[in-house]
């Protein structure tokens, strides 16, 4: 009920604003899955209305949440707040891998308290071993849960439940921060309405300064208090969105290298390359290359780049 040890298809699930739905379970709060699959599968960008938490038990896992990038190692954690945008890229060792997620379903756990799905969690910080925060709790419930998957008894789903009821408390009671207060001038609340306003607008090339002014600020006060909050200028935050919605169509759609700049806002191809050659240390093209495999598509794109490529690298 629980394992994964073959790719799911997060295209049929992930629409075009980048939420993922797998729709409602009506006899537990979360989706829990033990993810053995081999090779690993990466999982596009995304968002959701519940929180989620990502434990590699063995094999290391890099995420981005929200403009910033964490890497896991075995043994430790992250939880992610609900709505906040990330991609999770597993690194397995040579041997497997063993990695527990838990999604919990937002829709399902409002109705029992609406606030939760406004809840601010402590992401984008490795908690657990080798880490300042060793969440010895939150690691033995990952254990635990784990565990758990393997019971055959009749009395599993009851005992998940447990599990995943207290996790949840445990969560809400030590890991969440307030958010009523304010850091450096931007509440979180506006934080995480500007970072949503980000990922459904991206698309349309809406600039930092269009943005500030939605939100009443000016640009100079904006990034610098972004900053202080996110822990990464607006630009490079809306350009990761940018260029990470550009990798999922160079590995899985049809379009050029032109096609895709301006599907996701970028104002010219050479600005995509740029930023991208910046982020990935190679051109769209080449990246396609490397990890699609498409020839015919290759050949076509690396004779549309040629311009753009000898751009960036002069």
């Amino acid at each position: 009920m629980f394992h994964v040890d073959r790719n799911l298809d997060y295209e049929s699930v992930i629409d075009g604003d980048h939420h993922e739905s797998w729709g409602c379970s009506p006899v537990c709060p979360a989706i829990v899955r033990v993810h053995t699959e081999m090779p690993a599968q990466d999982v596009p960008l995304h968002w959701h209305l519940g929180s989620e938490l990502i434990y590699p038990r063995h094999g290391r896992v890099m995420l981005f949440i929200d403009g910033q990038e964490v890497t896991l190692n075995d043994g430790q954690l992250c939880l992610i707040s609900p709505k906040s945008l990330h991609s999770i890229h597993p690194e397995p060792y040579e041997d497997g891998q063993c990695c527990l997620s838990i999604t919990f379903d937002g829709e399902y756990l409002s109705r029992l308290n609406p606030g939760l799905s406004n809840r601010h969690l402590l992401q984008g910080v490795p908690l657990g071993r080798d880490c300042e925060h060793t969440a010895d709790e939150l690691v033995e419930l990952c254990e635990r849960i784990i565990e758990c998957t393997y019971d055959e008894s009749d009395m599993q789903l009851i005992r998940m439940n447990a599990l995943l009821f207290t996790l949840l408390c445990h969560i809400d009671e030590r890991w969440v921060v307030d958010d009523n207060t304010a850091s450096g001038g931007i509440a979180f609340g506006d934080i995480q309405n500007i970072t949503e306003y980000m990922s459904t607008n991206f698309a349309s090339g809406v600039s930092i300064a269009q943005i500030a002014q939605r939100f009443g600020y000016s640009r100079e006060y904006f990034s610098r208090m972004f900053k202080r909050c996110a822990g990464v200028t607006p630009d490079q935050y809306l350009t990761e969105i940018r260029l990470q919605s550009s990798v999922d169509d160079l590995l899985n759609g049809d379009f050029t290298i032109a096609q895709i700049a301006q599907r996701n806002g970028f104002s010219h191809p050479r600005s995509l390359a740029r930023a991208f050659s910046a982020r990935f240390g190679m051109t769209p093209a080449a990246f396609r290359r490397l990890y699609r495999g498409d020839r015919v598509a290759a050949v076509n794109e690396s004779r549309a780049e040629e311009p753009i490529s000898e751009h960036v690298t002069k």
